[in-house]
């Protein structure tokens, strides 16, 4: 385990942000899956806001909710939102369903905690980057069912979507991740391929019917990254199932947004706008 960490630190290299120097407030949330850290973003604004929950990439394995926290002030400006970021709990130490489950209870706890936050549940938003996005679209699958969130819009930044189609069968344009490191976060995630057919861990196994009752969803997707594809196909499920979606493929490699640049400051605009829209409206 030391070894994959130590792998994952060189791969993940300074997207791994350091926890001193954070803007975020950290707050530890007591729920029906455990204490769970997060940071929180403008929760001292005395107005009852929307919520936007976010949640980190990294391929399952590594990074925190620190990933984005250079981002998330901005975010919470622009779309006049509070913000809560989720640090999950991470593979392969704890592989699906733990982090999935994590993410659901928060979002859970602070719909039925609007107090404690000073938000308006009745306007909670979920988003994530890469893996973070797996889970987001994770958290709308389980909802589907349970129908306790009102989730109402969603953002897909670069997803991973297909964890059961081998790596080396996607296409490999200049700039993607490894293969080798793909299948790691795929194993790590979850060690048994063929259930990883489960749309909880593939949500582009999800059908038609399963995501008719996704909210309004952004999907960002970058031309060098093997999982362009995947991401495009299940923004076109989303869209035969009638559900209304946002979308850009830029012509970047995967994580690009978490440097400065011209598509990354498009591609965060593009999230607040998204937020903005859905939760102001």
């Amino acid at each position: 385990m030391r070894n994959v960490r130590f792998l994952m630190s060189i791969i993940g290299g300074s997207a791994l942000k350091k926890r001193s120097r954070r803007t975020g407030a950290e707050l530890f949330i007591t729920t029906d899956e455990g204490k769970v850290r997060t940071l929180t973003y403008n929760m001292d604004n005395p107005q009852r806001l929307p919520l936007y929950v976010n949640m980190h990439g990294g391929g399952f394995t590594m990074g925190n909710a620190e990933i984005d926290d250079p981002f998330m002030p901005e975010i919470a400006r622009k779309a006049n939102v509070k913000i809560i970021s989720i640090d999950y709990s991470l593979a392969p130490e704890f592989p699906f369903p733990k982090a999935l489950n994590e993410c659901y209870a928060v979002v859970k706890y602070a719909k039925e905690h609007p107090g404690e936050f000073g938000i308006d549940s009745d306007r909670i938003a979920v988003g994530g980057h890469s893996a973070g996005g797996n889970l987001s679209a994770g958290i709308c699958l389980i909802d589907k069912d349970k129908r306790l969130l009102g989730i109402q819009c969603l953002i897909l930044d670069y997803p991973p979507l297909d964890l059961f189609t081998e790596a080396g069968l996607k296409p490999l344009p200049k700039g993607a991740l490894p293969v080798f490191i793909c299948r790691l976060f795929d194993a790590c995630y979850f060690n048994n391929k063929d259930a990883r057919k489960n749309p909880l861990i593939s949500p582009e196994y999800a059908t038609i019917d399963d995501v008719r009752s996704f909210p309004p969803t952004l999907v960002i997707t970058a031309h060098s990254d093997s999982l362009c594809g995947e991401g495009e196909r299940f923004r076109d499920k989303l869209m035969d199932a009638g559900v209304a979606v946002t979308h850009k493929r830029f012509n970047a490699v995967h994580g690009f947004n978490l440097k400065s640049g011209a598509d990354s400051d498009e591609s965060w605009q593009m999230m607040a706008d998204h937020l903005k829209r859905y939760l102001h409206n």
